[in-house]
């Protein structure tokens, strides 16, 4: 009788004996029982017990495999289920009986890649692996939804690549980094002397890096307009640095020749880590030279001192960097802005408002803004910014920055110090009201769409927003506002009980409520007053701050405006609290039976809560108005104008 051997079905097919006689096959299966019992299959398998580790858990792709790869406990989707394990090796059975040794090799934590062998009947692991030729197939696995991680190459860099007709080197490509530093974008052109060259732009998203041997590995997802599916997107590179490789895990730091190449880099044609090499063979290499880029000037030390700045609203982060160069705007949504001073293109007399030409990048997009910063006082200060160009010359220019229609954003330094009320005093307050009147509503609807259109504008892809969402504003305004039926502020009380605090009286329930602010600055600006001002107490979902703004006298009394947004020019908000306070007495005047004189306008405005300036910290300047005395103006005057842009 010939002899016959078991032949291995490849992957999922179910193992098979070739049959032979009856006697023989017998024998083969006492053997195999005898095997796992008291053999070394015995020792080795263990049917409880065998988990893949538990930071492998989760979806994974590989390439020409239709659906995700679950790793789950024990379960491996498409392979089966793990029966033993030794170090990386694991031995899989999958539903049809198929056995097979598969090693994972975790090169990073969003990375495995296996060897595995044939389809095989059951067998000792030791053995079953040690049929995996060196030749076998390596396989990839990239984790979906990975946690990105810092790219290992900062831009800027201008590049040549080649693709396998020749280099495109003129004109050259480029890569900037973007404002997260797991991204870069890499600008392609096209070489009109270069078959398969093309103009496109591709963002880089870096997922893991790792070193094997003598090789830098980096694993990342292109994000382009070609890119329809995982198997697009995931792509393997190989990357190198020219002046030599550190023996650790990070770069030589070592100087690159003037206009030399400082990185090569290969890159897979699939989602795939199959045939790279070396930096130099790769469906597209490429070669990176760095571009030096020159910021010039920095921004007013009457900002930086104060690291960290909110927006009125604490929508926003403002915070400076690297010697005062760099500012990144930072809030709730993750939407970072990156601003790079180039250079300061205007400036005031005394210093105190400044208009420069900035880098403003968001995401992976940048361009050039104008930025106009205004002191208004110590620890308050206010930016203007205009439209986003390609070029640094014209961001000032007229068609891209007017300082009468550009937005104001507020800005607070943080823990500002509180400082003494301007003009205290007694005042009744009347006219309480939200809603705006028609004609109010018709004057302001222009600026209001204007601001509106501004702060949502998407600016060159991306969205750059100064105020949080009306109805956040809404909802803390309304926590703040008396709870019972028809209670509204009936009076006011400046610096009284104390000088830096304003003190409005409401009746609730017949019982008089106090809602104290505390003062931190302010100024005068076209006969309005701002004041930015702190609720000593408030509702864990109300404004953490507001601003007040005070307008000329209508029919002897103030129009006084409250802003959880913005110290805004026309209160474009609907909602916002606004009311008329007549001025009444100084804060030691006592109640007298004789009728009072009513105060004048003039009177009125000298007087009025949050109408004129804060002391400022540092020797006043002393100017003199139609309208006013002579006395000491803010730290700012909002009227004084930079140089011509």
């Amino acid at each position: 009788m010939a002899r016959h051997r078991p032949t291995a079905r490849h992957f999922h097919n179910q193992p098979e004996l070739q049959r032979g006689g009856s006697s023989g096959l017998m024998l083969r299966w006492i053997f195999l029982v005898w095997l796992a019992t008291c053999g070394p299959l015995g020792n080795t398998v263990k049917q409880d017990g065998c988990a893949f580790p538990a930071r492998w858990q989760g979806r994974w792709f590989q390439s020409g495999v239709i659906q995700p790869i679950m790793i789950d406990g024990a379960l491996l989707s498409n392979k089966g289920r793990c029966l033993s394990s030794e170090g990386d090796k694991f031995l899989i059975v999958d539903e049809k009986g198929c056995y097979r040794c598969v090693v994972m090799h975790e090169k990073h934590l969003n990375v495995l890649q296996y060897k595995e062998t044939f389809c095989h009947r059951r067998d000792a692991l030791p053995h079953l692996c040690s049929m995996i030729t060196g030749d076998a197939l390596l396989y990839s696995m990239f984790r979906e939804n990975a946690e990105p991680v810092a790219c290992p190459l900062k831009g800027p860099f201008s590049f040549t690549y080649n693709r396998g007709h020749g280099d495109c080197k003129i004109p050259a490509s480029s890569i900037e980094s973007c404002t997260e530093d797991s991204r870069l974008l890499l600008n392609y052109q096209a070489c009109p002397d270069v078959y398969g060259s093309e103009s496109t732009v591709e963002e880089l998203e870096c997922l893991a890096t790792w070193k094997e041997g003598s090789l830098r590995f980096l694993v990342g997802k292109l994000h382009h307009n070609h890119a329809t599916s995982n198997e697009d997107r995931y792509r393997c590179f190989v990357y190198e640095k020219t002046n030599g490789i550190a023996s650790g895990s990070s770069m030589k730091e070592g100087p690159t020749p003037a206009g030399g190449v400082e990185y090569r880099v290969a890159q897979s044609g699939d989602a795939t880590c199959n045939g790279l090499f070396s930096a130099t063979e790769g469906s597209r290499t490429m070669a990176l030279k760095r571009v030096s880029v020159r910021f010039n000037c920095q921004f007013p030390t009457w900002m930086t001192f104060s690291h960290t700045w909110h927006t009125l609203d604490y929508s926003s982060n403002y915070t400076f960097y690297q010697r005062n160069a760099t500012l990144r705007i930072s809030n709730s949504s993750g939407a970072d802005v990156k601003v790079h001073c180039v250079y300061v293109k205007a400036s005031s007399p005394s210093g105190n408002s400044v208009a420069l030409v900035a880098h403003w990048q968001h995401h992976c997009a940048s361009r050039y803004v104008c930025v106009v910063l205004y002191r208004r006082d110590t620890h308050i200060a206010e930016l203007q910014r205009g439209t986003p160009t390609a070029r640094p010359d014209d961001a000032c220019s007229t068609h891209h920055f007017n300082a009468v229609t550009a937005p104001y954003v507020t800005l607070v330094a943080s823990n500002p110090e509180s400082k003494e009320c301007p003009y205290s005093g007694k005042y009744i307050i009347s006219n309480h009201r939200h809603k705006r009147s028609f004609r109010m509503n018709e004057r302001e609807k222009a600026m209001f769409e204007h601001n509106h259109r501004v702060n949502h504008t998407r600016l060159f892809n991306f969205s750059v927003r100064n105020m949080s969402s009306t109805p956040i504003l809404r909802s803390r305004r309304q926590s703040e506002e008396p709870t019972c039926s028809g209670g509204v502020y009936s009076r006011l009380a400046v610096g009284c009980n104390s000088n830096k605090n304003m003190e409005f009286y409401s009746t609730c329930d017949n019982k008089e409520v106090v809602t104290v602010y505390i003062c931190h600055g302010g100024w005068y600006e076209n006969g309005a007053s701002f004041v930015v001002t702190t609720p000593v107490t408030r509702d864990s979902t109300a404004a953490r701050r507001y601003c007040f703004v005070s307008r000329e006298p209508r029919d002897g009394a103030l129009a006084v405006a409250r802003s959880a947004a913005n110290c805004e020019r026309a209160v474009a908000e609907p909602e916002t609290v606004l009311f008329d306070a007549a001025f009444t007495g100084k804060c030691q005047d006592k109640p007298s039976g004789q009728a009072s004189r009513t105060p004048s306008a003039y009177t009125v405005i000298m007087t009025a809560v949050i109408l004129h300036f804060i002391k400022p910290s540092i020797t006043p300047r002393y100017t003199c108005r139609p309208t006013f005395t002579c006395g000491p103006h803010p730290v700012v005057e909002a009227s004084e104008n930079i140089s011509t842009l």
